[in-house]
């Protein structure tokens, strides 16, 4: 079904609050640049959002079910172990060549408070349960290193995050073309890491 204008310019508040929240902090974007940025006025944006609470939490669900979207998407035809670990890893990092500031507002969310990072994993939490059943059978048939997987998912997270945030302050600050090389990098060593995660111990 097609968006209508007023849904298209939602999702492109939405869009632009998560860049200007992501580069800015949430206590440092302005409602009047985010509205600027859009081309609307002030009270246009209030108008779909009253505050600027009610907006951060319309970014955090919609940075969870983008997150969801693209691994969701990445998993597909994805059956061993290894292969639907990498395509998580690939797809993440996509997502934040394609939009350099989504890491950073994850982290944003996080610094915020609990509450507020709550709203964003909790869109995420079915996967996250699906996850940790994942790697319980992978370490149940032998597959996985034994350990504890929700300790382990959480792990990997921080690690995808953490590399993705260094590496979006360093496109910043340099420019396009070595911070895309240095996301590469990035990547590369993120698969490294996950892979000895997975590994089992010999």
């Amino acid at each position: 079904m097609p968006r209508t204008g007023g849904e298209e310019r939602r999702t492109t508040l939405v869009e632009e609050a998560i860049r200007a929240f992501g580069r800015q902090g949430y206590n440092g974007a302005s409602l009047d640049q985010i509205a600027t940025a859009v081309g609307v006025r002030k009270q246009t944006l209030l108008y779909y959002f009253p505050s600027k609470d009610a907006l951060l939490e319309a970014c955090l669900a919609a940075a969870g079910e983008r997150l969801a979207a693209e691994i969701a998407a990445a998993l597909e035809g994805k059956e061993t172990y290894w292969d639907r670990a990498e395509a998580v890893i690939h797809a993440v990092f996509g997502l934040a060549e394609e939009w350099p500031e989504f890491p950073m507002f994850i982290r944003e969310a996080g610094r915020v408070g609990p509450d507020a990072f709550e709203r964003f994993a909790g869109v995420l939490e079915p996967m996250r349960l699906r996850a940790i059943e994942f790697l319980q059978a992978g370490m149940d048939n032998g597959q996985i290193r034994k350990q504890d997987p929700a300790f382990l998912l959480f792990t990997l997270y921080t690690a995808v995050v953490g590399s993705l945030t260094e590496a979006s302050v360093l496109n910043a600050v340099v420019g396009p073309q070595k911070g895309r090389a240095s996301l590469r990098k990035r990547e590369r060593e993120v698969v490294s890491f996950v892979r000895g995660a997975l590994a089992p111990a010999r």
